[in-house]
């Protein structure tokens, strides 16, 4: 069956992945739509987008051509794809590819929810707009009328994504947590991921190797939800060896946080504190990360997969929250992850290094879940999916 696929995307790195991944699978079948016509284009490198008003929505036959397409592919769930949802004929198929910060405040609505203690005690006062979603700073009220007029579904968000046909979550548990906050959650729940780091993760024969690495690499942002503080009390306490260095990126996520970060890692850990504040070319960061052969990642909501798959790979001991899906997820697939609640015994005890059979383990993990075969099957699969949406139900099936 050939099918016509419109994608709504913004221009960011991993959407190059996307792209590779339905091309081998369905060559020139989909279409890409950047609803901004006036920034310049900073990540997309190969698609060449058609880019469209950011208020298209308006138009009534840009929302009729939407039903040219067999489905309509919703990279994120913005404002402007929530437009598209609640005016579009109701026979239009969605599919809904979430990235985590667009499903997140579904799942944790009060935000400090997502907080260790040392960390929230600190954001309540340098970020006290950081609270329960939709706590916005003060805007002109006139601006703000404007909007709600103009993007009045936004605030129905709840009700409109009940609209979407298939959905792809980060972490197919995901879809669960949605479903307990909101009590009812109708799309369905299709595994798919950007392949982004598959190029890494086929070949384990050549495998890069942590296991030579005396550094610790905490967190992968300047967000709070990477709740350094806490852990950074931990691995004072646990007394990590001198010539071990602490690498925190924050190269990306809140000036005022970050700043709090710096100043705090520097008096709890001392010269062993290593902030990364600039963005790093792939090799430069690859390097980083093969010296590091423990990964913390303290956070509560699915973040810093990218990160965690890459240490997997890599032979590093990892370290996640245990209220993290990933957490859960991970140890319910077999990979040999470990909680921070364990960080202070683990490294106490000189306890850095992973077995070799722990490290196979987690090499086949990471390959069956994220190498280039799986990413493609799991494309072939969504693709199927779809195509079930676009047949018609025969006499035999009713």
């Amino acid at each position: 069956m050939s099918l016509k696929l419109l994608h709504i995307i913004n221009d960011e790195k991993f959407l190059d992945g996307a792209f590779d991944q339905f091309e081998e699978i369905l060559p020139g079948a989909s279409t890409y739509l950047l609803p901004n016509k006036s920034k310049p284009i900073k990540y997309l490198k190969k698609i060449k987008p058609i880019r469209v008003l950011k208020l298209s929505f308006l138009n009534p036959a840009f929302i009729r051509a939407l039903g040219d397409y067999d489905a309509v592919i919703l990279h994120s769930m913005t404002t402007f794809a929530i437009e598209l949802i609640s005016r579009a004929d109701v026979n239009t198929n969605f599919v809904w590819i979430g990235m985590g910060s667009d499903y997140y405040p579904l799942i944790y609505p009060d935000r400090l929810d997502m907080l260790e203690e040392e960390t929230a005690k600190i954001v309540k006062v340098i970020l006290p707009e950081f609270g329960t979603i939709g706590a916005r700073k003060p805007n002109n009220r006139i601006i703000t009328t404007l909007k709600s007029i103009i993007r009045p579904n936004y605030e129905h968000k709840n009700e409109r994504i009940q609209r979407v046909n298939i959905f792809c979550p980060v972490l197919p548990i995901e879809s669960e947590l949605i479903k307990k906050q909101l009590g009812k959650f109708s799309p369905k729940t299709v595994p798919w991921n950007y392949g982004s780091n598959t190029s890494f993760f086929d070949n384990t024969s050549a495998a890069p190797s942590c296991l030579s690495g005396k550094n610790i690499l905490v967190g992968n942002s300047a967000s709070p939800t990477n709740n350094h503080i806490d852990i950074f009390k931990k691995l004072k306490d646990a007394k990590v060896p001198k010539e071990s260095k602490i690498i925190v990126p924050l190269s990306y996520g809140s000036a005022e946080y970050r700043k709090i970060v710096i100043e705090s890692g520097l008096e709890i850990l001392g010269a062993q504190f290593e902030p990364i504040t600039d963005f790093m070319d792939i090799a430069e960061y690859l390097k980083l990360l093969q010296g590091c052969s423990t990964v913390v990642m303290n956070h509560i909501r699915q973040e810093g997969a990218g990160n965690i798959s890459l240490g997997l790979y890599f032979g590093a001991k990892i370290f996640l929250n245990p209220k993290s899906p990933i957490y859960q997820s991970y140890t319910d697939a077999g990979a040999r992850v470990f909680s921070t609640e364990s960080l202070y015994h683990a490294l106490s005890q000189s306890s850095y290094n992973l077995t070799d059979e722990d490290i196979t383990v987690n090499r086949e993990f990471v390959i069956k879940t994220y190498g280039k075969t799986a990413i493609l099957s799991k494309t072939r699969n969504l693709i199927r999916e779809i195509e079930n949406l676009t047949t018609p139900a025969s006499f035999t099936s009713l």
